[in-house]
Order: C-alpha cells, then sequence, then structure tokens
C-alpha cells in the first residue's frame, strides 16, 4: 500500500506542480519559466524510487492534456505520451545521476556537493525531457521547426529551475538520512518555500502587465485592420455599380471599349481578376449567338473548373464581355448559371437589385491556389421598363485583395484569415494560409480576435491571432524572460546558500559516514566481482551454480519442477571477427539486457563466458512453460541489434531441461541441456529443443565431425579433402566459360560427408577460414597447372570461380591470403573469381567495401552467389564493385512451370543487365529449364544438363571430347 501511495501522491504533486507553472508563464511566447513538476519527479524518483514512476508518467500525462488545451492544440494524439515519458526518464536520469554523483541518503552538507547537484546534475537531467519531447512536438507540427531551438532552450530552462527549486524541498520534507533532515527543514524548507512564493507573486505581476500592454497592441491592429479592410470592399462595390451603370446606358458595348471602361478599376484595385459583362441569351437567341454575334460556344463549367458544352435551357447568362481578355479566355463564353454557387448569386443580385457575392470557389482562371468569389450586379434598362439585359460581375483573387488592402496596415505577427460566415462551414476560408478556418490558436491574451465585415450581401469576418512573431516585437519581451527567470534563480541561490549555511553542523558526522559509505561500497565491489560478470553485469557461472543449487534442494522437498535454458549465440563469431571485439561486448551487453527483460523477477540469468548464457526458472509450470520461455527468447534474438549504425542478427540455438524429468542435478541438467542446445543448431540455428535421450547420437556425431575435420584441414589429402570443378557454358551450349571449384569431402573413416553439413561445423569450430585458405590455394595451383601444360588453349579464356565463407572474408588478413594464392598466376589472375554471399553484404561497412575494392585491385572479379536468397539489395549491387551474379538452384528449379519463380528469374536477369552484370544460372537439369533462361537472356549455365563436377583428370578428358565440334 505504501508504494500505491507514493505513487498517487506524485501524480497528485505533479499535477499541482504543473497548472501552477502554467500560471506563471510570461509573455511574449508564454514559455513555461519555471516548471515545477520537474523537481517533483527527480525528487520522487530518488525519495521513492520505482514507485514513483507510474505517478510521475501519470500526471505529465495530465499536464501534456492541460498544456495543449492551453495552446489550443488537440490532445488525443500518442505524441504526447512522448513528453510524458520524457518526463519519467528525466525522473529516472536524475535520480540516479544524483545517487551517482551527489549520493543518496546524503546530509548535503559539503558546498562541492551542493554545488554539484544544483548547478550541474540537475541542469544536465534537465536536458533529457527537452531533447526528446521538442523534437516530437515539431514533427507533430505543435511546434514550428525554425523555433525548435528556442522551444527546447525554454524546455531545458523550465525543467533545470523547476528541479533546482522543488528537489531541495523535497529533500527536506522526505529524504534520507531522516534524522539529518527533519532538523534542517526550518533552516532550509521555510525560507525557501516562502520565497519561491515571494519570486511567483512578482512572476505573476509582471507577465498581467505584460499581458495586458501586448493585449492593447493586438487589439488595436486589428481594429484598423477592419476598418481599412471594410473601406477597400465597399470601394470594390461602387467599382462594379459604376460599371452597371455605364453598361446599362450602353449595352452594346465593344470589348475593346469595354476593356478601356474598366481599366481604370483594374489598376486602382490590385486582386481584380476581371470584369465581365453577362449577357442575358434566350434558348431562341443562342443559335444565334454561337454561330454569328459573338460567334463562339456557351459553355459551362463544374466546381473543378472543367469547361464543357452547356446543356438547353430557357436562357444563359454568358460572359461575353471581359477585362483583361488577355488573361480571361478561359471564361469567355461560360453561361454562370451552368454552376450552383454562381447561378444562387446571379439570381439573388436580380432578385434584390443589389449585388450579390458568391462563396468562396476555385476561378477557372486560377493558377495558384487562392480562393476567388465573384460579385454579381444585375443591369437593368435605361429607360425604366426594368427588363434585366445581363449581369455585370467582378472576379477577386481575395488574397491579393486582402495582401493589398492591408498593405499599409502594421501586421507583422498578426496570422490573418478572411471567412465568409454565410458559406458551407467546409468551404469558409477566402484568405489566409489552407486550413485557418477551422484552426483555433490559444487566447493567451484574451484580447478580441475578430471582427464582422459586410461585403455583397454576405456577413464576412475577419480573424487575426497573434503569433509569437508578434509577442516577440519589442524588446521588453525578452526583458520580460530575463526577469522571470532572474527571479527564480535568485531563489535557487538562495537554496544553495541554505543548503550550504545549515549542512556545516553536521561536517563531522557527515565525513565519518562517508567514510563507512566507501568501507560498505568498497565490500559490495568485492562481492560484485567474486559474483557477477563484469562485461554484462549477470551472474557468473559459480554464483549461479550455487543458486541453482539452493532452488534445486528447495524443489526436491515441495515437489516443483524448475526449468534450465543453456543458449549459445549463432553468428558471434562472424559479428566479433567482422566488427571487432569493442561491437562484440556491445552486443553481448544488448543480448543480456533483451533476455533479462524475457525472464521474470525470480529467474536467475548468467553467463558462462563467451557467448554462453543460462536462464534458472524456478517453479515453472513444466515443459510447457519452459516452452512459453524459450519462444519468447527465441523471439526477441532474433531481431536486429543496431551497433553504430549497423544492422547485425545473431540468433541464438537454446537447449532446454526440465527438473526433475531431465536430471537430478545441476550438473546433470546442465550437460543435458548443453546436448540439446547442440540438437537445436544442428537443426538449422536460431532453434530450441527439449532434450531427448536420443540426442547423445547427434552430438556424437558432431563432434566426430569436428574432431576429423580439424584433422582433415591439418593434412586435406590424407583427410580426404578435394577439389572438383563443374563447368559454366554460355547461353549457346558451346563455349566453356568457366569453372566453379567445388570442396568434397571423404573421410576415411566416417565416408562421404555433404558440404551442407560439415561448412557449418567448420564456421563453429573457427577453422573456416583455414579451410577456405587451402580451397582457394589449391584451386589456383590447379589453374597454374592447367595454363603451364599443354592442354593450356582449353582454358585460355575459362574462368575460375571460388567460394568464400563471410566469415574467411571478414578476417584483417583475408586480402593478403588471396595476394598469396595469386602469385604464381600471372596474367590469369584475371581469370578468377571469388563467389560471395549476400549475408556479407547485410553488413557493408566501410571495412567491407575496401576490401571488396582492395581484391578487384588485385585483378579478381567478384560474383554474388545465391542472389534473392538473403537480402539483396539493388544498392549494394550499384555501389560495390561486383560483376556477376549467380541464380540460385530454388528459383531455377521452378521455372518455366512456377510463375512466382518465373517472374523473379525474368526480375533478377532484366535487372543485372541493367546494371551491366553478367548472370549465371546453377542448378539447370533440364531443356525446359535452359530454354527459359536462354529466352530471357541469362548469360551461362552450370547444371548436371551439361556437367557434373569432375575432379581435374576427369574434367581434362571432358574437355578434350568437346574438342573440335560444338556440345
Amino acid at each position: 500500500m505504501r508504494g500505491l501511495g507514493c505513487t498517487l501522491i506524485t501524480a497528485l504533486a505533479y499535477l499541482i506542480g504543473g497548472w501552477l507553472a502554467l500560471q506563471l508563464r510570461v509573455p511574449p511566447d508564454y514559455a513555461i519559466v519555471v516548471f515545477f513538476p520537474a523537481g517533483v519527479a527527480a525528487g520522487a524518483a530518488l525519495v521513492w524510487g520505482r514507485w514513483a514512476w507510474p505517478g510521475v508518467l501519470a500526471g505529465a500525462l495530465a499536464v501534456q492534456i492541460l498544456t495543449h488545451d492551453s495552446l489550443g492544440a488537440d490532445w488525443r494524439h500518442w505524441a504526447i505520451v512522448v513528453p510524458a515519458l520524457g518526463a519519467m526518464a528525466m525522473a529516472a536520469v536524475s535520480a540516479w545521476a544524483i545517487r551517482r554523483w551527489v549520493g543518496y541518503p546524503s546530509t548535503l552538507d559539503e558546498p562541492r556537493l551542493v554545488l554539484r547537484l544544483l548547478f550541474v546534475v540537475l541542469p544536465l537531467g534537465a536536458l533529457v525531457n527537452a531533447s526528446v519531447a521538442v523534437p516530437t512536438l515539431v514533427a507533430r507540427g505543435v511546434i514550428a521547426a525554425t523555433d525548435a531551438w528556442g522551444q527546447w532552450g525554454s524546455w531545458w530552462l523550465g525543467d533545470a529551475l523547476g528541479a533546482v527549486l522543488v528537489v531541495p524541498l523535497m529533500w527536506v520534507a522526505f529524504g534520507e538520512p531522516r534524522s539529518a533532515w527533519q532538523a534542517r527543514r526550518r533552516g532550509v524548507g521555510i525560507p525557501l518555500a516562502l520565497a519561491l512564493l515571494l519570486a511567483g507573486g512578482v512572476v505573476r505581476l509582471l507577465a498581467d502587465a505584460q499581458a495586458q500592454q501586448l493585449r492593447l497592441r493586438a487589439e488595436q491592429a486589428g481594429e484598423q485592420a477592419a476598418q481599412t479592410l471594410q473601406r477597400r470592399l465597399d470601394a470594390q462595390i461602387d467599382a462594379l455599380e459604376a460599371m452597371g451603370q455605364l453598361m446599362a446606358r450602353a449595352p452594346t458595348m465593344g470589348q475593346d471599349e469595354f476593356e478601356r471602361a474598366a481599366e481604370l478599376w483594374l489598376r486602382r484595385y490590385p486582386g481584380t481578376q476581371n470584369f465581365t459583362f453577362n449577357w442575358r441569351v434566350s434558348r431562341a437567341d443562342r443559335p444565334h449567338y454561337e454561330c454569328c454575334d459573338p460567334g463562339w460556344p456557351i459553355m459551362a463549367r463544374d466546381a473543378t473548373g472543367r469547361r464543357f458544352p452547356a446543356p438547353d435551357a430557357d436562357e444563359h447568362m454568358v460572359i461575353t464581355r471581359l477585362a483583361p481578355l488577355a488573361t480571361n479566355q478561359a471564361a469567355r463564353g461560360l453561361d454562370i448559371l451552368t454552376f450552383e454557387p454562381l447561378r444562387r448569386a446571379t439570381q439573388r443580385a436580380i432578385d434584390s437589385g443589389r449585388p450579390q457575392a458568391t462563396e468562396p470557389f476555385r476561378l477557372v482562371q486560377e493558377q495558384g491556389s487562392q480562393r476567388g468569389i465573384v460579385v454579381y450586379h444585375a443591369v437593368r434598362a435605361a429607360h425604366g421598363s426594368g427588363e434585366v439585359l445581363g449581369i455585370v460581375s467582378t472576379a477577386f483573387r481575395m488574397g491579393d485583395v486582402t495582401q493589398a488592402g492591408l498593405e499599409a496596415v502594421p501586421l507583422e505577427g498578426l496570422a490573418l484569415c478572411l471567412m465568409d460566415r454565410d458559406a458551407s462551414p467546409d468551404n469558409r476560408r477566402l484568405a489566409g494560409p489552407g486550413g485557418c478556418e477551422r484552426a483555433t490558436s490559444p487566447d493567451h491574451l484574451g484580447a478580441r480576435t475578430e471582427w464582422p465585415l459586410r461585403f455583397a450581401q454576405r456577413a464576412w469576418v475577419l480573424r487575426l491571432d497573434t503569433t509569437e512573431g508578434f509577442w516577440r516585437q519589442n524588446a521588453a519581451d525578452a526583458r520580460m524572460h530575463l526577469t522571470a527567470s532572474t527571479a527564480f534563480l535568485t531563489v535557487a541561490l538562495l537554496a544553495a546558500f541554505l543548503l550550504v549555511t545549515t549542512g556545516q553542523r553536521r561536517r563531522v558526522e557527515q565525513l565519518v559516514e562517508q567514510r563507512t559509505l566507501e568501507l560498505a561500497r568498497s565490500h559490495a565491489s568485492l562481492i560484485q566481482l567474486a559474483h557477477f560478470d563484469a562485461l554484462t553485469g549477470l551472474v557468473n557461472r559459480s554464483f549461479w551454480t550455487e543458486q541453482a543449487e539452493a532452488v534445486l534442494s528447495t524443489a526436491r522437498r515441495s515437489g516443483q519442477e524448475v526449468g534450465i535454458i543453456f543458449l549459445d549465440l549463432d553468428r558471434f563469431k562472424h559479428v566479433n571477427d567482422s566488427l571487432g571485439h569493442a561491437q562484440g561486448d556491445r552486443l553481448l551487453q544488448t543480448v543480456a539486457t533483451r533476455l533479462q527483460a524475457c525472464l521474470r523477477s525470480r529467474d536467475v540469468l548468467g553467463r558462462f563466458g563467451g557467448d554462453e548464457f543460462i536462464a534458472l526458472l524456478p517453479w515453472v509450470k513444466g515443459r510447457d512453460g519452459a516452452a512459453t520461455v524459450a519462444r519468447k527468447i527465441a523471439r526477441t534474438l532474433d531481431e536486429p541489434i543496431d551497433l553504430d549504425g549497423v544492422q547485425v542478427r545473431v540468433g541464438a540455438s537454446l537447449g532446454v531441461t526440465v527438473f526433475p524429468y531431465d536430471g537430478s542435478t545441476v550438473e546433470t541438467l546442465l550437460r543435458h541441456a548443453d546436448t540439446a542446445m547442440y540438437a537445436a543448431k544442428a537443426a538449422g540455428r536460431n532453434q530450441w529443443r527439449f532434450f531427448e535421450p536420443s540426442m547423445h547420437e547427434h552430438v556424437s556425431r558432431r563432434l566426430a565431425l569436428e574432431s576429423a575435420l580439424r584433422q582433415a584441414v591439418d593434412d586435406p589429402l590424407r583427410g580426404g579433402l578435394s577439389l572438383v570443378y563443374q563447368p559454366q557454358i554460355d547461353a549457346d551450349g558451346r563455349r566453356l566459360l568457366g569453372l566453379e571449384a567445388l570442396l568434397r569431402w571423404d573421410d576415411p573413416a566416417l565416408g562421404p560427408i555433404s558440404p551442407a553439413e560439415f561448412i557449418g561445423v567448420a564456421e563453429d569450430a573457427g577453422i573456416i577460414d583455414r579451410l577456405g585458405a587451402w580451397v582457394l590455394q589449391t584451386a589456383c595451383r590447379q589453374l597454374a597447372a592447367w595454363h603451364a601444360s599443354a592442354d593450356a588453349p582449353l582454358f585460355a579464356q575459362v574462368r575460375l570461380a571460388v567460394n568464400i565463407s563471410p566469415i574467411e572474408f571478414a578476417r584483417p588478413g583475408f586480402v593478403d591470403h588471396v595476394r598469396d594464392a595469386l602469385r604464381d598466376l600471372g596474367p590469369a589472375t584475371r581469370l578468377v573469381e571469388l563467389e560471395i554471399t549476400e549475408s556479407l553484404l547485410v553488413q557493408a561497412g566501410a571495412d567491407v567495401t575496401e576490401r571488396m575494392r582492395a581484391l578487384t585491385q588485385l585483378g579478381v572479379e567478384l560474383c554474388l552467389d545465391d542472389f534473392g536468397t538473403g537480402y539483396s539489395s539493388l544498392g549494394y549491387l550499384q555501389r560495390l564493385p561486383i560483376g556477376k551474379l549467380k541464380i540460385d538452384r530454388s528459383f531455377v528449379n521452378g521455372v518455366p512451370g512456377d510463375p512466382d519463380s518465373a517472374a523473379i528469374v525474368r526480375a533478377t536477369l532484366s535487372m543485372a543487365h541493367d546494371l551491366g552484370l553478367r548472370v549465371v544460372a546453377e542448378g539447370v537439369e533440364t531443356p525446359e529449364q535452359r530454354d527459359f533462361l536462354r529466352l530471357h537472356g541469362c548469360d551461362a549455365f552450370q547444371g548436371w544438363l551439361y556437367a557434373r563436377a569432375m575432379a581435374p583428370a576427369e574434367l581434362l578428358a571432358w574437355l578434350r571430347a568437346r574438342q573440335p565440334g560444338p556440345a
């Protein structure tokens, strides 16, 4: 219950502190000068530990909601969780840093510790939330990108001041040792609380005065803008009515005369798109209008501005006279009655006899993004009959009209939005940024922001919202921030003074306690070294075994079950060799952290050395419970791990045993878990297996293979190692293009062993580089022998491909080994190819790329083997010096019958040729496969359809038999 109480107290204190901080925001940008919850969070995390974390998270979420509401932003978004998590992280980091560099429990009676706490540790800890939250709010749009650094600085300063002011109060109220701090409550707590109240009152008075001044400025600017814009709009109506009177007297006015009459108004009022006179054309008059006078078709339009022939109607209002004509050709001949918004405004203009404006819409001739309106005014016969001769109209680009009308009004820092209140809710914006009619902004000033306007019988409203630019126009704004910050900084200095002066009385006691604490820490360090792994912090083998013995002793008496999971990382040696031991250590630390997250608090995780880990699962629910943990670990370790930008996957092989079914002692359970782990590794890695008695046979087989392979590598000829060569034939099936050297092992005792079985053993045993070096040297010697023999013409242009293991490639001396192997080849060096797999390219850092380029400088060509089965990337193919691709036999087997395989093969061939790469298809065994590949441009074929892999003598006989005729 105590823990829950601490959580609730923390959440409530955080919320109250946040509300107080919001009340003390000061102009110009209403940033939070001091954020008290930062101190509440750090102090609570220090005093109550992890029990305070949920309270910090809950309180931070509540304060985020309050803050978003005050800013006019929508808080119902995942982004509010980020600052809340940042607050929790900051609290945890600050508490940890205080414990680490200041000490807790502590009496804080040394000046250096007080200064370190208030002016180093707490300000540095305050960096956490600002660095997490500000980028998130910038990405969401709550904070402008241009103001990110300023907001980051304000956020950090507010958190730092809040922590410096509140953490001492938290320490006085709840800190340990309790006896030492109870005596200092009067000397530190009361004066500091009174000083905070005084500083807060001063800042609040200053903020209110500054806000009143800004409120008056904003309202004055808005009033002036509204009056100016209304006068401009009235003048636009006057111009339209003047054109209407002119057309009433001369309805047959020609185009040139019409343009001269409108030129005055167009020049005087920027933003006026045009003036038009819309003739009234009846159904009977339409044929004459379209064929003779004026002789163009009557058109209609839709909401997007698309034009099409107007449908038949009783009458049309056709745009016949335009000014200026040159920029408004698209509107000529348009029947305004065919577009509903224009038709409604036209009818109102005829019925009322007064100018009528449309809702905002996109003008036909609009090329940009501005909204437009059209104002219509009915033109009646001058002789008094009241007959409607037509409609005179004018179109406005409202952005230009507004800008020109308010050009002389000082509106710096005010966000303008002109809206039509009579329009539909989703179509009210006339001018201003897109979406401004729906936007809401915080009313920090309490100033008036909207002014009504009347234009052509429609109710418009001008809204001017204050922005940070408006708030920051005067130097007094910066002084306001400085004054507020200085007030609270003065209180922080007072806190430091009070802590130092009141702590001197306990100086002697503190020194004694410090010496005692040092001795205790020394003892703890010795225990740590004796019982825990220095790299990962996990228990070591001896301490784990002690705990396992104790757990099994209890389990024997209570009849409960205990699980043990032994795991070995699958590709750790490759990462350690290719990226270095430092990155290997980081990998082990990351794995340890992930494993710990998969286990319960009572489970015991240990490191046995190297890349081996062991988990003890007390009171597990039989095999089902152990299987659940094993699956969780396997999934977790299969996820990629980032090592300075390099994504690596290691995976793990897990062996699982359960007491009492798989053994009665710790030693037996461990041995059987190790056996199960090797069975999982043999099953394909990244697997887990329960121990089965039959596994002993598999483990014995693996050990026998490893021992025999080591002997074979030491003496390849006696050990049964040999190379065979499989031909690669050109697309016509006539010419031998290359040979692939393939390793075979026929052990004298074990018999023939598949490469799929012994290559993995060589990699795990750490002898793959020695084996690969022998293969490369043997292949190069064979190539040199062929070129020095009488049959050299048969091999003149034949390339020799040798497979390279990624582990072998990653060795620091690999390029030198290749250079040594090529030394005696002379010009034939250019015929050597090294085949690498895509797994190498996944971690192609600068060192791998440099190594590949060094090989090509030796004259060796690089070929990408088994393309499409790993992590193919066009970026690698374009960036790295690769000259050839090999399509894996798994895809070749599926053509032409399998549509998926056929599609992959076609795409691979097309892509490779576009990149200038040659392509070899391996595993070609049927004429249908050959014909499909040949049809789609494959360069070479390798497979049993042409020839199997052969020993050198057999290969020579095969080549001689092919001469001189074609295959």
